[in-house]
């Protein structure tokens, strides 16, 4: 059977020449993220990336690893590039924000699905304090014009591999006891993070 034309004995249009087509402008990669985070002290990010050798050796995870200096658990995300006077309202929200000191724990490990492959610790409820907090920081950026997601699954990446991925196995827990956040601003692509401001959380 025949294909239908369509257009009957209309002509079809001449082709466009390739230097008249529009093409989309290109949209520069971001260079920096700013983002509230919890980060462990000097001593806690030390052993917990001495656990994660250990871990991520015994699950054949052999990709791109964080170092002690860049663990973290993300609370909110601030923006791409932003502009001085929206990291001005972040912090400004961040002020407003009073919350006990919290332990945070971790008693699982997964490889999101993210084609980065990040492998990941999690944690059941071990980790609510962090959700208690974050959703105290989301409600504070609301008041001040932001759009936190109302999703949010706490985490510490450990390392990226997307070639050997593990699906979500138990650990034995490991932790760490958090008395502050900050804001961070991340250099994308230098591997460095930027603490600019920390707010203590009432021990």
């Amino acid at each position: 059977m025949a294909e239908q034309d369509l257009f009957g004995d209309v002509p079809a249009p001449a082709a466009r020449p390739r230097e008249a087509r529009k093409t989309r402008p290109q949209v520069a990669p971001p260079q920096h993220t700013w983002f509230f985070a919890l980060r462990p002290d000097a001593a806690d990010a030390a052993r917990l990336d001495a656990f994660a050798e250990t871990l991520l050796t015994s699950h054949g995870v052999t990709g791109k690893r964080v170092g002690p200096e860049r663990l973290h658990i993300t609370l909110e995300l601030v923006g791409h590039d932003s502009e001085a006077n929206v990291v001005e309202a972040a912090c400004r929200a961040a002020d407003a924000v009073r919350f006990p000191a919290i332990d945070a724990r971790f008693d699982a490990a997964v490889t999101f699905s993210a084609p980065s492959g990040p492998f990941v610790l999690l944690g059941g409820d071990g980790l609510d304090g962090v959700r208690g907090l974050r959703t105290a920081l989301g409600c504070a950026l609301a008041e001040h014009g932001f759009n936190p997601s109302r999703a949010y699954e706490p985490h510490m990446t450990l390392g990226y591999d997307p070639r050997n991925r593990v699906e979500r196995v138990a650990i034995d827990p490991i932790g760490f006891r958090i008395a502050e956040f900050a804001l961070v601003k991340s250099h994308i692509g230098l591997s460095r993070h930027e603490v600019l401001r920390v707010w203590p959380l009432n021990v």
